[in-house]
């Protein structure tokens, strides 16, 4: 499979995917691709207990890991990301947003970012292990603006986190989008 990477400013070069779908339907999977249009993952919508879930595949269709919506706090969303076997790998816990700008943090798990996002644009940046975070985001996400289906594309440092956790936050990015909060 062949990878498109793109060079963002000396030294930065990013995974880019890209999340394209039909608006909110129920059950919907959806290809996510490279700039080429080759498969990288697949993501399906489910939903349990009256929350919203996706579940995230390799291109193979072998999965790779689940995002779960929990209640955890009013107005605001918490959603724990396990990987394929069923053990947590972070949480997504989200300040209250003002507006369409929302602020976020992982937690409980082996990921340590922050997340800033508008509404047509997402960053992330990762902890430099020394209770501060990288001033070069981990992942960068912006929705086309004008585009007949709900499309983001996602730049990740594949050097500095696994894709399928960039994947998860670009999801989590667009789901925040159409959540309604």
């Amino acid at each position: 499979m062949s990878r498109h990477y793109t060079t963002l400013t000396i030294g930065e070069i990013y995974m880019q995917i890209i999340i394209k779908q039909k608006y909110w339907t129920i059950g919907d999977k959806f290809k996510i691709t490279d700039e080429n249009g080759n498969v990288v993952f697949f993501a399906e919508r489910q939903f349990d207990r009256f929350m919203n879930n996706v579940v995230l595949f390799d291109a193979s269709g072998a999965p790779l890991g689940r995002m779960q919506a929990e209640l955890k706090k009013m107005f605001t969303s918490w959603f724990d990301v396990t990987d394929a076997s069923g053990r947590k790998v972070f949480s997504i816990n989200e300040k209250v947003p003002f507006f369409s700008f929302r602020k976020a943090k992982t937690v409980n798990g082996n990921l340590d970012c922050k997340i800033k996002c508008g509404p047509i644009h997402m960053k992330a940046f990762i902890s430099d292990g020394q209770g501060g975070y990288d001033k070069t985001p981990v992942v960068k996400a912006r929705k086309k603006i004008f585009s007949l289906t709900d499309t983001y594309i996602i730049d990740i440092d594949e050097t500095r986190i696994f894709p399928s956790y960039g994947a998860f936050l670009g999801i989590w990015y667009d789901m925040m989008n159409h959540s309604g909060h």
